[in-house]
């Protein structure tokens, strides 16, 4: 049995996809095309928001994540910790960033 899950859901509350989670999720951000999230093991992922799969491969914060958020231009990704540390995570190609 899976302890942790993330579930998309149309607006008219019909299932679309699910996936089960390694890690306790404390922070969600969405975009057009993906849900950003932040856990308690000190993980940042990003995620297709269609199909819910890893858009690229974790990145390690080293620290509880509490919050993310993406910047308008959707250039960069700002994660809070738990130690009151901001970090900018670059989202792009990294020619962009």
């Amino acid at each position: 049995q899976d302890r942790y899950g993330l579930h998309l859901y149309s607006v008219n509350g019909k299932h679309l996809s699910s996936v089960p989670l390694d890690e306790e999720v404390t922070a969600m951000c969405l975009t057009e095309d993906f849900v950003v999230l932040g856990t308690m093991q000190c993980g940042l992922e990003i995620r297709d928001l269609q199909s819910l799969r890893a858009a690229v491969p974790p990145v390690p914060m080293r620290v509880p994540v509490h919050s993310v958020s993406v910047t308008k231009e959707k250039s960069h990704i700002l994660v809070g910790l738990e130690d009151g540390k901001l970090i900018v995570v670059g989202a792009g190609q990294p020619a962009e960033v």
